[in-house]
């Protein structure tokens, strides 16, 4: 576990490098081949969350750090998409699919998050009305960005 935060938020496979856990949670908007890569994380527990599944994630990240017995270090790694030349896109979807774990995981007194883990929840708290519609417009923009 980083010596500073027990929940640390990166993007793409760096993240995997910059913060070994012993949980790693994928957080993948739409389950696309960006996250396959994380998804074959080298880690004792790797979870794919999407928008719908972060309760479920949460609780299955508790139970693992009971089994545990300690505090479970945590790297939720964003999938993110990819530009033409192959760079890391950021994703506003999966932004807030890192989001909403973070606030399940607080919801279950898993809190102690870096400032990037802090930023993603408030994002997804404060937007979680409109968190359907930002993630259409952005894969309707990214389907335009493609045909261009």
């Amino acid at each position: 576990m980083s010596a500073d935060y027990q929940i640390q938020f990166e993007w793409g496979v760096q993240a995997l490098r910059a913060h070994p856990a012993d949980v790693v949670i994928v957080a993948d908007a739409d389950a696309g081949e960006s996250g396959d890569a994380l998804r074959a994380a080298d880690a004792g527990l790797v979870l794919a969350a999407t928008l719908e599944t972060a309760d479920e994630i949460a609780e299955i990240v508790l139970v693992e750090q009971t089994r545990l017995g300690r505090r479970a270090s945590i790297t939720i790694a964003a999938a993110g998409d990819a530009w033409p030349d192959g760079s890391l896109r950021v994703s506003v979807a999966d932004t807030l699919v890192a989001g909403r774990v973070v606030d399940a995981l607080a919801d279950r007194g898993i809190d102690f998050h870096s400032p990037q883990a802090a930023v993603a929840c408030a994002a997804a708290v404060t937007l979680r009305g409109a968190t359907g519609h930002l993630v259409r417009a952005e894969r309707a923009t990214r389907e335009v960005a493609a045909t261009a």
